[in-house]
């Protein structure tokens, strides 16, 4: 098994009703998509309340049966189609990959 763990820091619009409307709409899309693509174990998002000065606003934890599911997952149109969408509305993410 391998887990994903992406966070993800809204753009600065993030603060307005609309920055948190994309970071819902973005989780959506996520969660969508894992229940869509072979190989995805589970997805959870979580939306942080934690303002620290150094914080991000969304987390993706997704578990995948091997490495080759991630990879598949990863080129999957239905992930790219989400990507296209994360690159409009984050200013940057930090992912974590590792084996369980």
């Amino acid at each position: 098994m391998i887990r994903h763990v992406v966070l993800f820091q809204m753009k600065a619009e993030a603060l307005s009703h609309t920055g948190a409307e994309n970071a819902k709409a973005l989780a959506e899309k996520f969660r969508h998509i894992s229940g869509l693509i072979p190989g995805v174990v589970e997805c959870e998002t979580g939306f942080n309340y934690n303002q620290e000065k150094v914080h991000y606003d969304l987390c993706l934890n997704q578990k995948f049966e091997n490495r080759e599911a991630l990879e598949q997952y990863l080129v999957h149109p239905l992930h790219l189609e989400v990507k296209a969408f994360v690159f409009e509305v984050i200013d940057h993410r930090v992912v974590v990959d590792y084996d369980l």
